[in-house]
């Protein structure tokens, strides 16, 4: 599996990508069935995964992409949750892109099987009394002019996943994905700050007012917004302080073209 990765990050043209895809979504359903998935060193991988989560409260969710000659974007994913009744001690799913009408709104639920698309690249979990909150950083190539980042929460009972829990408290009101869209030669921050029990990001603004609700011209400012975990929901905060990152967490800073993992307890 690890080579058709790299054999899909070196492919060149858009036919071999797609094939490659469709041999990973193969490959991957072989290896889930196999029942080693929660033993994986992942720290070897290079790839977009996160871990969440330890013992039977454990969640991985792995995505890849697949960059199209227009620079739109084709995903490939699995979700595990941890189940020591099942013969493989975990539940799984594929996670199937549908692109045609699977836009990541900021109210709109998704399940595994129509799900919107993204590379995962960073998550933590919260607790609402004692039942675990799994939180999921995104990242988007949208398409030739925008990127998107957004924040949302998965759940997985039954042989289900579904994206997009109503826990985000917004000015607006209750929401189930806060998203941000920016113009494609810019990056945008949207990082955890586990010790502050929040998630900080970019205020974004268009470059000059007549550019107000064209998502192509919008960028980051010099301030901060951030979504902080109180009274069982992720709360919005304007304008909050930010201190720089440490030296090894600078990267959360760019968006995650150079996948990695991420282990989150």
């Amino acid at each position: 599996v690890q080579s058709a990765h790299a054999s899909l990050r070196a492919a060149g043209n858009e036919t071999d990508r797609l094939a490659l895809h469709a041999q990973l979504e193969t490959l991957w359903i072989e290896a889930l069935e196999a029942g080693s998935i929660l033993e994986v060193n992942w720290s070897e991988w290079n790839e977009a995964l996160v871990d969440l989560g330890e013992s039977n409260n454990r969640l991985l969710v792995f995505t890849w992409n697949v960059e199209m000659d227009n620079r739109t974007q084709r995903y490939g994913g699995w979700v595990v949750r941890a189940n020591p009744e099942k013969e493989l001690g975990y539940d799984w799913v594929s996670l199937k892109h549908e692109d045609q009408g699977r836009d990541a709104e900021d109210n709109r639920m998704f399940r595994h099987d129509g799900w919107h698309g993204c590379l995962y690249y960073d998550g933590v979990v919260t607790y609402d009394r004692n039942r675990p909150v799994y939180t999921l950083l995104a990242w988007d190539g949208h398409n030739s002019l925008t990127n998107r980042k957004w924040v949302e929460s998965v759940t997985m009972n039954g042989g289900r996943a579904k994206f997009g829990l109503p826990n985000i408290l917004m000015p607006e009101g209750l929401r189930k994905r806060c998203v941000l869209t920016y113009g494609d030669a810019v990056q945008a921050t949207v990082r955890i700050e586990p010790q502050m029990n929040r998630i900080v990001m970019d205020h974004l603004a268009p470059q000059s007012p007549e550019f107000a609700g064209q998502k192509p011209f919008y960028g980051p400012t010099l301030s901060y917004d951030a979504l902080v975990w109180r009274k069982d929901a992720w709360q919005w905060e304007a304008n909050v302080a930010v201190s720089n990152p440490s030296e090894g967490d600078r990267r959360e800073y760019r968006d995650p073209s150079a996948r990695r993992t991420r282990r989150r307890n």
